[in-house]
């Protein structure tokens, strides 16, 4: 075993700047994967598959999403490929602007479909949906959405899309290794580590890992809250309706969650707060911001630009 483990280190020493580079690309690109090979993997994993069969992209939800790309003004030249999903909200990859072109999944229920026809088949979380029960009852109006709110949803993925932010999203890992083996190296020669025991050296690349892996984290963390309050306000300030649609489609969200919370059970108690936000699965870790956080962020958005009477 120490043979292999010193060619190893061994290896790693000789070529730094490749082993460096190749990682770095390596992250970047499993990160990009499914944004450049957005089909058929993004659909195959959310496709709606009623009676075993793929459900077409209805004509109603072929209007409602031509609708919004010309609200928001897409080019025709950019290639979208709609499709039915059995998730609640909606789902995008891709990059609009290449060949593969990008696909958003639209929510069955944006028609009401699974709630009136297959209610057998409404399972969420493991458990099937009581549709008689109040927290049923709850979570069936929480998913019907008015148009507006069905167009901010929709316009919401769009707008990320035609951003590329999904290229931003995947820059903190390879900076925060670069950064981090930069560091590492660095601090090494300053410390004359490399002179000193194999031991200390490991124990001091263990600290930095775990000291780049936090950075990392918390990048990444960031970078997302501050893409998901502007793409709300960016959304949003389309017009009077989407900022309408906005706030109740996160109203609508947090009540669904709320009925989720009773429908569940301890489990609900444990994936959802009073509010209606998610729990944080990780103690030191926000990965999204809070929906109530991004509702309120909307409101604003609607009173100061489109209602400044009542901001």
């Amino acid at each position: 075993m120490a043979g292999p483990l010193r060619w190893a280190t061994a290896f790693v020493q000789r070529h730094r700047a490749g082993v460096l580079v190749g990682s770095c690309t390596g992250l970047f690109g499993i990160q990009m994967s499914y944004h450049l090979f957005p089909d058929p993997v993004i659909q195959w994993l959310y496709q709606y598959w009623p009676q075993g069969q793929p459900a077409p992209l209805s004509p109603e939800l072929q209007n409602l999403f031509q609708e919004v790309l010309q609200d928001l003004g897409v080019p025709s030249g950019h290639c979208y490929k709609p499709f039915t999903t059995f998730i609640f909200q909606p789902v995008s990859a891709g990059f609009p602007r290449l060949p593969a072109g990008a696909v958003v999944g639209i929510p069955a229920s944006f028609l009401g479909v699974p709630l009136t026809n297959i209610d057998h088949s409404v399972v969420v979380h493991g458990q099937r949906v009581d549709w008689q029960s109040p927290a049923g009852a709850r979570l069936r109006d929480a998913l019907t959405l008015s148009h507006d709110a069905q167009k901010f949803a929709l316009a919401r993925e769009v707008v990320f899309l035609e951003s590329s932010a999904a290229a931003l999203q995947a820059l903190p890992g390879p900076v925060c290794l670069t950064g981090t083996w930069a560091l590492s190296v660095g601090a090494k020669h300053a410390l004359g580590l490399y002179g000193g025991p194999t031991n200390l050296r490991a124990a001091f690349n263990l600290l930095a890992a775990v000291a780049g892996f936090v950075a990392y984290a918390l990048s990444t963390d960031s970078l997302t809250h501050a893409l998901e309050a502007w793409l709300d306000r960016r959304t949003a300030s389309l017009s009077a309706a989407y900022a309408r649609g906005g706030v109740e489609f996160y109203e609508k969200v947090l009540s669904g969650n709320l009925a989720l919370r009773s429908l569940l059970g301890r489990r609900g108690e444990k994936l959802y707060t009073p509010s209606g936000n998610i729990i944080p699965r990780h103690w030191f870790r926000i990965k999204h911001l809070p929906y109530t956080t991004r509702r309120d962020s909307v409101l604003q958005v609607w009173r100061v630009t489109f209602n400044p009477g009542h901001s």
